[in-house]
């Protein structure tokens, strides 16, 4: 059956029982029309006495339902503490009378203890503010009586009045709990959303700072190494024409442009390959996907033939040498010949056979030395200028690709900085969201304490203890 009390009007149970359904339950369908006494020790403490006491009497039970009233039973020996004030508040929070009597025998200083105890009750509810403790047992059975003499009817509405109060109290010290949760709680989840907030700040770049330093880094790198590849190629084709050169006879010479040609075209493809690799080595090691193909390089055109060797006065001087030496060993080759006169009339063409011969193989001798020479020259200066065409087209093919990775980490910048944006606009609304409603929440819980502060008024009992008053000892 459900109490009708003045005090806790229909929208205070409610607030009560959106807080504590069962408590709310238990209390409306609570039978408070009870006759029994509930006796109340803590550990260590000799209930005998006081059951002894009450044997003759109504049932004494040992839990508080159905209880007209709770007798404490307290020690004379020592001062109430806290293991008592708990006890009492669990087992009176139903029932509005309670008796406090002194057990132990040949206790010296009962009245002491006796007033010291009435002193802490009275400072731990108002509800004991008239509250006398017994000193003997002998004087319960008649205090007993006396509240059991009262109208049952009264003693359940006080009994019930009680339970309000104390149901209404322990509503309302969870709803204070509970916004003091949340204001914590606020405080958490604003150092949480600033230290998330703080890391997607140091995040918003993506890092850029640190890629294009390690970019940088790595270009270094690739170029020294591939202008010594370049330097080491342009080495390796001039000593390959200088060997050649050296071999080549006098049919070979006039088509060893075309051949110095082909070595600087697979001298190039080779190279191109190599800075493909190491440039593709360089982009992963940036972190960069997606980069289009890199364009073909055009070709360089093949080398010039050299020009035609200028024939000066050395080769006609050649000549004049070789025709010397030739009538030299001419003449000592027909020496003796010359020893028969009927012979002497053929030295003298055979003289100049032999000067002619020699002078033709000098002279030719040198032109095919001195075309050597002319080739040796040109091929060192087009090895010179394939040295300069590798590295200019090392330096281009670096360049476009350290201008594409930038772009790109660029790009993956701005795109960090925008998902960071976003982020931070996210978080900074979820606050927002967040902080709207933990103060709505922490207004209705202030708005249902204020209602029950209200409650607790109207039920006659006060709802903090006297702070100044003295606490009980451990």
């Amino acid at each position: 059956m459900t109490p009708h009390l003045s005090g806790f009007p229909p929208d205070a149970q409610r607030i009560v029982e959106r807080w504590d359904p069962r408590g709310l339950h238990d209390w409306r369908n609570q039978d408070w029309v009870g006759r029994a006494v509930h006796v109340v020790a803590v550990r260590g403490i000799d209930p005998g006495p006081v059951l002894d006491a009450l044997a003759p009497h109504e049932p004494v039970t040992a839990v508080p339902g159905c209880a007209a009233v709770v007798v404490m039973a307290l020690d004379a020996a020592s001062v109430l503490g806290r293991d008592e004030l708990s006890a009492l508040d669990a087992a009176a929070a139903d029932v509005e009378r309670v008796v406090f009597v002194l057990t132990g025998a040949g206790a010296a200083g009962r009245d002491t203890v006796r007033e010291r105890n009435e002193a802490l009750l009275r400072a731990h509810a108002a509800r004991f503010a008239d509250v006398c403790v017994l000193t003997t047992t002998d004087a319960l059975p008649s205090a007993v009586e006396e509240v059991l003499a009262a109208d049952p009817e009264a003693t359940a509405r006080r009994n019930a009045r009680r339970a309000a109060h104390s149901l209404v109290e322990r509503t309302r010290h969870r709803i204070t709990e509970t916004a003091q949760v949340m204001r914590d709680g606020s405080e958490v989840a604003a150092a949480e959303l600033r230290t998330r907030k703080g890391r997607l700040a140091l995040e918003r770049d993506g890092g850029r700072a640190e890629r294009l330093a390690r970019l940088r880094g790595d270009v270094q790198q690739v170029r020294v190494e591939l202008l010594h590849e370049a330097a080491n190629r342009a080495r390796s084709v001039s000593a390959a024409a200088r060997s050649e050169i050296d071999r080549a006879g006098r049919g070979d010479l006039p088509a060893f442009p075309e051949r110095m040609g082909d070595l600087a075209k697979q001298t190039t493809t080779e190279l191109d390959e190599i800075v493909a690799r190491q440039l593709e080595e360089l982009v992963d090691r940036a972190g960069v996907h997606g980069l289009p193909p890199a364009a073909s390089a055009a070709p360089e055109d093949g080398p010039a033939g050299p020009q035609p060797r200028h024939r000066g006065v050395e080769d006609r001087l050649m000549v004049v040498v070789g025709a010397s030496a030739g009538a030299g060993i001419g003449r000592l080759a027909i020496s003796p010949i010359s020893m028969m006169p009927a012979l002497d009339i053929a030295t003298i063409p055979i003289t100049l056979a032999l000067g002619g011969a020699a002078a033709w193989w000098i002279a030719r001798t040198r032109r095919l030395v001195a075309e050597r020479a002319h080739v040796r020259q040109w091929a060192s200066d087009t090895a010179g200028h394939l040295r300069s065409q590798l590295e200019q087209r090392v330096h281009r093919r670096i360049l476009e690709i350290e201008a594409q990775v930038s772009d790109q980490i660029l790009a993956d910048s701005r795109t960090a900085a925008l998902a960071v944006d976003e982020e931070l606009a996210r978080i900074d609304a979820e606050a927002r969201l967040l902080a709207a409603e933990r103060k709505g929440r922490i207004a209705s819980c202030e708005r249902d304490r204020a209602v029950l502060a209200k409650v607790l008024d109207a039920l006659g009992t006060s709802r903090e203890p006297d702070v100044a008053a003295s606490r009980p000892t451990p």
